[in-house]
């Protein structure tokens, strides 16, 4: 009773329960999905188990692909709950819910609690929200510090009344730790500063030397994890971080992620105005109209043109990027939620519709995540060897695998097993088993012949059939293990 009384009269109590119960929901019953996930909770396994809080590892070898603080923040979280997949996602469910709550105080800082409490509220419920709020990747806290910084920019910029210091070390330390979770792109919010300032020059304060000062500031707290990383991998991490990463991912296509040749990558511009209405969803098919009936009265409204431009900054920077995903421009949502409830709160009627709209999104996820994710389960096959092979294997156990290399075996099979997965081609799985030592081998059952199935006649043998979550495509799994001795 006490709690829905507080629910019913604080919009703080609102967005908090609710962004809890949704990102939460169901973390726990699915097991982490190919490729990303098994990638960042494993490289944060390994470097818990290291002692190393510098250098990210994958499988014992160096993993460059994003800064350390995700990882940070799952081995705290494993220190708390243990390593499973609930606690790797956990960092991200908690930074969604602070995106939430932090448009909440926004909207109230600027005067409209209301339409801070709808853009939680909408923020939360959109269907690229739902997703990336339960993921274990490194999206949703840059997400949050590109929050703070639109947020705080706003705020360091104003002209009248002069601006309290604090919101100057609030935007450039929140640049810093941006940087710490996703690298270059937390450091748009800036890009949009400057254009804001370039569109109205006399709305926004941009000093050059305190601009100055703050990317000092900024820096810093990059640095203070940067230079041990580039001296412990003798440079490799900048190289490979930024140079592929970063410099490639703008210029060439990653894993596919984008169309082919320089027409493809025409082709694609349009993308993100398309797959916003998905990602969005169902809160952009308001966008346009209400866009087109704000941009008459635009000039007057100077805090709606600033949340805009930075939602555009972000459009039009991973529009020209080749390497092109769907979630690339959630950094761009909150900006986007609070500009659409400032709107809806002037518009008659609107408490119904985003009512609504926010009861069906519950309703959808309380579906996926209770239903739809306990009957997926059982497809995840790498989790499911796991589960009929684990009890049968030990820590010292040699790992190996032909055919299949998805992160998923790794993170699966290093639960109990302490040595590193090695990769093998079907030529050496015969050597592999006839080892004295103990081990375990995985690989396509398609390939387990007679002779390897006669090779292995002091071993026990476990199949699962499921899909390959990072390939969508369907994949029978066998692993022989070999006991150790007793």
């Amino acid at each position: 009773m006490a709690l829905a009384q507080r629910l019913s009269a604080s919009p703080f109590w609102t967005i908090l329960v609710l962004s809890l119960a949704l990102f939460l929901s169901g973390n726990w019953v699915l097991p982490l999905m190919d490729r990303d996930e098994p990638r960042f909770a494993e490289a944060s396994r390994e470097m818990l188990a290291r002692g190393d809080l510098v250098t990210p590892w994958f499988n014992a070898e160096f993993r460059f692909d994003k800064p350390p603080l995700i990882y940070w923040c799952q081995m705290a979280c494993y220190r708390l709950l243990g390593e499973n997949a609930f606690a790797a996602r956990l960092p991200s469910a908690l930074f969604a819910t602070a995106t939430a709550v932090l448009l909440l105080f926004w909207g109230r800082r600027m005067g409209n609690e209301r339409a801070g409490l709808y853009a939680a509220l909408m923020l939360s419920t959109c269907l690229q929200f739902l997703i990336h709020g339960r993921l274990a990747v490194a999206d949703m806290p840059m997400v949050f510090f590109v929050s703070v910084a639109f947020w705080s920019g706003w705020e360091m910029t104003r002209p009248e009344p002069k601006p309290e210091p604090k919101w100057f070390w609030v935007f450039y330390l929140s640049l810093g730790l941006g940087f710490l979770a996703k690298g270059p792109v937390a450091w748009l919010p800036l890009a949009g500063l400057m254009l804001a300032r370039w569109f109205h020059p006399g709305d926004f304060q941009l000093p050059v030397f305190k601009t100055v000062c703050g990317l000092v500031v900024a820096l810093f707290v990059v640095g203070v994890w940067g230079v041990p990383a580039l001296l412990e991998t003798r440079g490799q991490f900048f190289t490979v971080g930024i140079g592929h990463h970063v410099v490639f991912r703008s210029f060439g296509i990653m894993e596919g992620h984008g169309g082919p040749g320089w027409l493809g990558w025409i082709v694609t511009l349009p993308l993100y105005l398309i797959t916003f209405f998905v990602s969005f969803f169902p809160w952009a098919f308001k966008v346009p109209f209400a866009v087109s009936t704000w941009w008459h009265g635009r000039r007057q409204d100077l805090f709606g043109s600033y949340l805009l431009l930075q939602a555009a900054v972000v459009f039009a920077v991973f529009t020209l990027v080749r390497t092109k995903l769907p979630h690339y421009t959630l950094p761009a949502f909150p900006a986007i939620s609070l500009w659409l409830a400032m709107r809806m709160t002037c518009t008659p009627d609107y408490s119904p519709w985003i009512r609504r709209g926010v009861i069906s999104m519950c309703v959808l996820s309380a579906g996926v995540t209770l239903l739809l994710f306990r009957a997926a389960r059982p497809y995840f096959v790498a989790a499911t060897l796991w589960r009929q092979a684990g009890p049968f294997c030990s820590r010292d156990m040699e790992l190996a695998a032909v055919g299949f290399n998805e992160p998923s075996l790794v993170w699966e099979f290093r639960r109990g097993v302490t040595n590193y997965l090695e990769q093998l081609t079907i030529e050496q799985a015969g050597t592999f088993l006839a080892k004295p030592s103990p081990h375990v081998l995985i690989l396509p059952t398609r390939d387990v012949s007679a002779e390897l199935r006669g090779m292995a006649t002091n071993a026990l043998m476990f199949e699962a059939a499921g899909l390959d979550t990072a390939r969508f495509r369907r994949i029978d799994l066998t692993a022989i293990v070999k006991p150790a001795a007793k």
